[in-house]
């Protein structure tokens, strides 16, 4: 007899996404440590860097960023189906964590995107790193659609924003799920807004809406053992900057909900 395998499911949230990492490092002080790790778009990169062993150079680039840099990262193009490409983005994140193959990663791993054209939800588990990461993590509208495993794929978040059932699938019995979205207007109550929204909070609020709906859908169905919610509202779109709040963010949730692991792991010291 063995012991139970442990999941860990990282949600879509853009700029949000930089919350895993912290939310990943109490984890570990507490003794969590997963066998299987799956993601969809920004919660791909973390998972896969996580995966490889390259948490912390990951980590480091993020606390580097400055609005301007991230401004700078934008490859603006207007066309092929986004308003940038995200090939400079990209580039500057294989720099920092290199691109292994999936195959060679240390822990088990799985990328959700979505079939542009059909709708299905794919799962990516072989192959390019950084392949995979681009393809999962193309959000529409904003990032071009990615041309991998001979179709159109854009961002996971689209068909299944909190993996949990991709997870189940890669042998794990017990799941902790991060989940990043929310309800636009949650926090500004009675605030209404009279001026015209941005492209970017059009698209931000349109995105949340969907991947919030989803989300909640499909946790009724495929429920995770442990749902964490760190408390990131005020984050934007494009906030990639603000990683040391957001890691801060993510990692005191995990110590705030301290109590709530320990079934967790009761169940892991338990064998199978």
């Amino acid at each position: 007899m063995t012991a139970p395998r442990l999941g860990l499911v990282l949600g879509c949230g853009s700029a949000r996404g930089w919350a895993h990492i912290g939310v990943i490092r109490a984890l570990e002080e507490r003794g969590v440590r997963p066998q299987v790790v799956v993601g969809a778009s920004v919660g791909s990169l973390v998972a896969a860097s996580y995966a490889g062993a390259r948490l912390d150079a990951l980590e480091n680039w993020a606390r580097t960023l400055t609005q301007r840099e991230v401004w700078r990262l934008v490859d603006t193009k207007f066309r092929g189906g986004g308003i940038m490409t995200g090939n400079r983005l990209m580039d500057a994140i294989e720099t920092s964590i290199g691109d292994p193959l999936i195959e060679q990663l240390d822990l088990g791993f799985a990328a959700v995107a979505a079939d542009l054209h059909t709708g299905e939800e794919v799962w990516i588990r072989e192959g390019p790193v950084m392949a995979a990461v681009r393809a999962s993590s193309g959000l529409p509208g904003l990032f071009t659609p990615t041309w991998y495993l001979d179709r159109w794929l854009v961002d996971g978040g689209v068909v299944n924003p909190l993996p949990v059932s991709v997870c189940r699938a890669l042998g794990a019995d017990v799941v902790i799920a991060i989940d990043l979205s929310r309800p636009v207007m949650q926090g500004d109550v009675g605030k209404l807004r009279q001026d015209h929204p941005s492209l970017l909070e059009s698209m931000s609020n349109a995105v949340n809406i969907m991947q919030d709906s989803i989300t909640r859908s499909r946790l009724l169905v495929e429920a995770a053992d442990l749902v964490l919610r760190p408390p990131l509202n005020d984050f934007q779109l494009m906030d990639f900057h603000r990683a040391a709040e957001a890691i801060e963010s993510g990692y005191r949730h995990v110590v705030k909900n301290e109590a709530r692991l320990e079934p967790i792991l009761a169940q892991l010291r338990s064998p199978g």
